[in-house]
């Protein structure tokens, strides 16, 4: 198996981990190991993305359908920092942090980002891949 196949090896079972804690958090008293889930897999999910040879690498410099894959790839970047401020916001205690209230809900809001952009970038990509 080459590097590119065990990075996306590990890119899924993070993702999964990621959708397994946020799953788990609505149960309270496996809140611990929620986040614990979520942790490692927002660890294993940028390990796997980041490592990776990008995909927009794939086409020519000339072609026009780089620059939007490139674009796509942005995104994602931008979409894993949602995550990991969800990560974060799901360890901390509920309280006031630098004037702002945060609860015990406040990695929802990066979190959905997070899955927004996700969704958002596969099925263009996917599309985007169709049209080779």
């Amino acid at each position: 198996m080459d590097k590119d196949k065990i990075l996306g090896v590990v890119e899924v079972v993070g993702l999964c981990l990621v959708v397994l804690g946020a799953a788990l958090w609505l149960s309270p008293s496996v809140r611990l190991w929620a986040s614990i889930a979520m942790a490692i897999g927002t660890v294993a999910l940028a390990i796997g993305r980041f490592m990776q040879t990008p995909f927009y690498m794939n086409y020519l410099p000339t072609d026009p359908l780089e620059l939007t894959m490139r674009r796509l790839y942005h995104q994602r970047v931008f979409g894993m920092v949602g995550l990991v401020l969800a990560t974060i916001f799901m360890w901390m205690p509920p309280g006031f942090y630098a004037g702002m209230y945060v609860g015990q809900t406040a990695w929802l809001i990066p979190f959905v980002f997070f899955v927004v952009i996700e969704l958002y970038t596969a099925f263009r990509i996917s599309a985007l891949d169709k049209l080779d």
